[in-house]
């Protein structure tokens, strides 16, 4: 047998009792950690303007952004800020109850080591994803409300 569940903005204690009950069977409970169009489409809504430029850049590019294609708009300068506030969404998610723990980050910067970035990677399985929920996002109302 197989049972999801899905809890639109749960309160603190019901989030609680859950995750307590969860916790009891942990042998036999697996989190679903799959991003989905609506997940896809809510942490796209739930960063700011350039790290929402980061995501649509690497989901037309085939999950490749170059530092050069970021650094259009910015008149060469550097590209700090702009993995930060995806993180932070990231964190907010679970937090909000949006997905659980474990969600794989949707870009991961690229470069030769430590300092200057050469650009952003979107893994392959997720540019679809992401490609389909930045170019035709969900009708309100249709699984997903606003962040």
């Amino acid at each position: 047998m197989r049972i999801t569940v899905t809890i639109e903005e749960p309160n603190e204690a019901f989030r609680a009792d859950l995750l307590d009950l969860l916790a009891k069977h942990a042998a036999v409970v697996e989190l679903d950690t799959e991003w989905t169009m609506e997940r896809a489409h809510r942490f796209y809504q739930a960063v700011p303007q350039r790290a929402q430029r980061l995501l649509r850049e690497a989901a037309v590019r085939d999950g490749f952004v170059s530092d050069e294609t970021l650094r259009e708009d910015l008149d060469g300068k550097n590209l700090r800020g702009h993995a930060g506030p995806l993180k932070r969404a990231l964190e907010r998610g679970v937090r909000e109850g949006w997905w659980p723990e474990g969600m794989q980050p949707p870009l991961a910067p690229r470069g030769p080591g430590f300092g200057k970035v050469k650009g952003y990677q979107m893994p392959e399985e997720l540019v679809s994803t992401f490609f389909a929920a930045i170019t035709n996002p969900p009708r309100a109302g249709v699984g997903t409300t606003a962040p």
